[in-house]
């Protein structure tokens, strides 16, 4: 994307940290999501949007997924039915 032009590559220091930055130089068409993914990312946006780089990266690593998958490896995506309540954004019911 940097090479087509879209998106521009920029380096800062950020309270005595190097922090590399992406910035859009074209806008997204966002006509090519459907109203449900675009749900989903609004809700994360809203969700993550007040935590810092670091938060995000701890919070993240802290998921089952990611904690019983190899490094290196894909994450399976059976391994979202073995989430802990706080990174489950369904509840289910104990009927089932």
């Amino acid at each position: 994307m940097v090479e087509k032009g879209e998106l521009k590559k920029d380096t800062i220091d950020y309270f005595g940290k190097r922090q590399k930055r992406y910035l859009p130089l074209t806008k997204a068409d966002l006509t090519k999501l459907q109203a449900s993914e675009k749900e989903v990312l609004d809700k994360v946006i809203d969700q993550l949007s007040d935590l810092n780089a670091t938060q995000i990266s701890d919070y993240s690593h802290d998921d089952t997924p990611w904690k019983v998958t190899p490094d290196g490896d894909v994450i399976n995506y059976d391994l979202v039915f073995y989430r802990t309540p706080a990174y489950s954004v369904r509840t289910y019911s104990d009927e089932l």
